[in-house]
This record gives structure tokens, sequence and C-alpha cells, in this order.
């Protein structure tokens, strides 16, 4: 993730990967090494996420990542809810409504089809996805749209 591109910005976002990632799990705990890589992937290396879901694995799963990633589960704990349903209600509702959108769907759609799909204007579309791309609720790969992996599943389940 980037920094956000507002100079003097108060408001900082961070993604961790590779080694930071690992430096940054080192310090919280965890057994299992050689796995630390999968648990950063299935939380898209979101220090806030790894660090809640690192006091989970300790605390449930005596440290051992191996077994929390056995569970075969993307676990949104509920401190990561209530942030997510903070981060989503501060959205517009237009931004809300192709969230939404994004929800029902396995693959990603471009800003065509979420156009026709919501009879949304081109200005409004691009408003709203670029709102939910700074809060990185949804990621873009080729000019196609899909929620985050963990907005997605926060989303199904409330």
């Amino acid at each position: 993730m980037n920094y956000l591109n507002q100079e003097n910005s108060p408001i900082q976002c961070l993604e961790l990967s590779g080694f930071e990632a690992i430096d940054f799990l080192e310090n919280k705990g965890l057994q299992d090494g050689e796995r630390w890589l999968e648990l950063i992937q299935l939380y898209e290396g979101n220090p806030f996420y790894l660090t809640d879901i690192a006091v989970l694995i300790k605390d449930v799963f005596d440290g051992k990542v191996n077994d929390f990633l056995a569970e075969n589960s993307l676990v949104i704990t509920k401190k990561m809810q209530s942030h997510l349903k903070q981060i989503f209600g501060r959205c517009s509702p237009l931004a809300q409504q192709i969230a939404l959108e994004l929800s029902k769907v396995e693959q990603p759609l471009s800003r065509e089809e979420l156009k026709n799909n919501l009879d949304l204007s081109a200005s409004d579309l691009i408003n709203g996805l670029q709102s939910l791309q700074q809060r990185y609720l949804i990621q873009r790969e080729q000019n196609r749209f899909q929620l985050s992996s963990i907005f997605k599943a926060y989303i199904k389940s409330d």
C-alpha cells in the first residue's frame, strides 16, 4: 500500500510484504516461521490485521501458525470487524453500493460491468472506486476490480 499522496497528510497506510512482514511477525512470538508468508498473504500484509491475528494465534493456538492455517479459514476477529465497520460506515452511499455489488461476485468486474450493473454515470463510478481504493477495500488488476478478501469476508458475514 502506498502512502496517501497528500502532502503533510496525518494519515498513512502501510502494507508489509516479504522480509518486512517477516521481521514484523518475529516480534509477535509465533512459531512455524516457514508458514509466515502464507499468513502474510492471507491477511494482505496489513499490520493491523497481522497484529490482531498474531494475538489470536498465541491465545488460541499456542503460537502455532501451522495449527491456525490448518483450520483453512479466513478468521475475521471482533477487532477487525469493528475496524471494517467503521471504515465502511465512513464511505459514501455510492461507494457502499459499489462494494455491495462487488461482494456478490466471485470474479473481478470491469468499470463497464459495474457501471451497467449499478446504472451509474462514469463520473460517479470513478469517484466511488477511488474512494474504495483509498481505503484499501478494493483491489484493481488489469482494470478489473474486486473487494479485498478480508473486506469481502466481512461484508458477507455482516
